[in-house]
Parts: structure tokens; C-alpha cells; sequence
């Protein structure tokens, strides 16, 4: 009897709870799906929110961090159209500025070296020219001659004579070629029919001042001057050898009456080793009947 008197005893709390539960579902069904749908809902969003699903990233991206700028979004695209754009109508295309800063087409021009108006007009005067920087001297012409390396150099010969010998004329007749050196001295040169006697070696007075416009020149600059007597081959060549060193003497003295110091001043005779001229004419004797004035520094 005690057993029935308290059927609780019988009926534990646990189905209790599960009759009650059983009620409530039966009563609010669509209420419990909707819920427990809600709760699915937020716990798979939730998942999207703190694990990036969905993202379209692989777990390099999650680990690298975002994508590189070599793939940019619209915004990015649309940015850098608008600078590309900026760009090419600030500044010129490359086949623009190719053509506006071109200079203008020349014609081709010769490497070759200008030929000298004193180049000789053959091989045979070529042959025949004395090499070097030479003047020679008379009372009415000063004849510049002789072979040259260029028109440098045979410009400044003749500035020189005409500058020494102003108020004479000074005829240019040098010939200019590579063929020849640079001379290192400067020969006047003193050579006339009248210039000695016969047998003698007394200067013509009529000579003597073309002597003293170079000691002019000499004492000025400081030149170092060497004389030199010349015979043709008439006679012996002892007496002709005395004979020069008389006439290089002569010229020697006039140059240091002028002024110019006796230690610029040498003198030398050479005899009749050294013609311009054949010894065989008249006229050619003459020429080798000569002084020469030489400039060394």
C-alpha cells in the first residue's frame, strides 16, 4: 500500500522533463525549427567570419597575407588607367621626340686633307725644291722659297720677311708638302752677281743694308746667327776655302757693328762643298757665290 500511496516514486524526474519537453515541441514545433535553423544560420556565418571561408583564398593566401598589387581590383585598374592616360598627354611618344630633336640631314663631307695652294704643280718641281725655311734676300724683291711641311708653317715664314723687310717686295714661292720636315733653322740668304769681286771678300755697300735690317731683327729677339761663306770652283779648293771664310767673316762683322752681341755671332767657311748651282754656266757660278745667314734660335 505505501508503494501506491506515492507514485512519484514511480514516474522519475527525468521523464518528467522529457513529457514536458515532448509537450512543448508538440506545441511549438515551428517555433523550436526556426530557432534551432537561426542558430545554424549564425554559428556558419560566424565560421565565415573567423576562419575567411568563402574568401576564394587558399591557405598560402591566409598565410602570405593579401594578394600582390600585380593583380589590382577594379578601383586599382581604373586608378591606373587614369595616370596612364595623364601620361601620354603630358609627355610625347618616343617616335615623337625622335623626330623633333633629329638634326638636320647634312650632306657628306670629304675626309680627305684640302690640297695647299702651294703644293707643287708637279713631281719634278717637287723634286726640285730645296727643303727648308729659306729667304733670299736683294736690294729690290725678297723671294721666300723653299720646302715646308704645311701652310702653318710657311705662313709664318713669310709674315717674318715681310715684317723684317717692310717696304721691299716679298714674293711667296714656297712649295708645301708632308714630304718635307719641319725646319729647325732659318736661312737668309745673300746671293747676287755683284754681291763680291771677283777673287775678293769686300761686301758690296749696296748690300749692307739688307745686313742691318737683320741685325735689327737679331738683337730683338735674341737670335743665335751663323754665317756661313760660299766660293764656286774656280781655282784651288784651298784658296776657295780661304776665299768663303773671308766672305762669311766680312758679313759676321757688319752684323756686330749693328749691335748684335760678338757671342750671338759665328762665322764658317764652307768653300765650294756646298753649290746651289752647276759651276758649269756662268750664271750658275755666280749663285754659288755666296753668304747665308742662319738662324738657330
Amino acid at each position: 500500500m505505501a508503494k501506491d500511496s506515492n507514485p512519484d516514486e514511480y514516474y522519475p524526474l527525468r521523464w518528467k522533463v522529457a513529457d514536458t519537453a515532448e509537450d512543448l515541441y508538440a506545441l511549438h514545433r515551428g517555433k523550436v525549427i526556426a530557432i534551432l535553423a537561426f542558430l545554424g544560420v549564425a554559428f556558419i556565418l560566424l565560421g565565415f567570419v573567423l576562419l575567411g571561408w568563402g574568401s576564394g583564398a587558399d591557405d598560402d593566401d591566409i598565410a602570405t597575407g593579401p594578394p600582390s598589387s600585380s593583380t589590382p581590383n577594379d578601383e586599382d585598374a581604373a586608378v591606373a588607367s587614369t595616370a596612364s592616360s595623364t601620361t601620354s598627354i603630358a609627355q610625347p611618344t618616343t617616335s615623337e621626340v625622335a623626330t623633333t630633336t633629329a638634326p638636320p640631314t647634312t650632306a657628306p663631307t670629304s675626309t680627305e686633307p684640302a690640297v695647299s695652294p702651294r703644293a707643287a704643280s708637279s713631281d719634278a718641281e717637287l723634286a726640285a725644291t730645296e727643303a727648308g725655311a729659306i729667304v733670299e734676300m736683294t736690294t729690290t724683291i725678297v723671294r721666300v722659297v723653299g720646302g715646308m711641311p704645311d701652310d702653318g708653317a710657311a705662313d709664318d715664314l713669310l709674315d717674318l720677311a715681310r715684317e723684317i723687310f717692310a717696304g721691299l717686295t716679298v714674293q711667296d714661292e714656297q712649295v708645301v708638302d708632308e714630304f718635307f720636315l719641319e725646319p729647325q733653322t732659318i736661312t737668309f740668304r745673300l746671293s747676287a752677281p755683284d754681291l763680291f769681286g771677283y777673287n775678293s771678300d769686300d761686301l758690296n755697300a749696296a748690300y749692307l743694308p739688307l745686313i742691318d735690317r737683320l741685325a735689327e731683327r737679331a738683337i730683338s729677339d735674341t737670335w743665335y746667327i751663323e754665317v756661313s761663306g760660299h766660293t764656286d770652283d774656280v781655282g784651288g779648293a784651298p784658296g776657295n776655302q780661304r776665299l768663303s771664310e773671308g766672305r762669311a767673316m766680312a758679313a759676321a762683322q757688319r752684323l756686330i757693328q749693328q749691335g748684335v752681341p760678338s757671342n750671338l755671332v759665328s762665322s764658317i767657311g764652307r768653300g765650294e762643298d756646298d753649290p746651289l748651282a752647276s759651276n758649269e754656266t756662268e750664271a750658275g757660278r755666280l749663285t754659288n757665290r755666296r753668304v747665308e745667314f742662319d738662324v738657330l734660335g
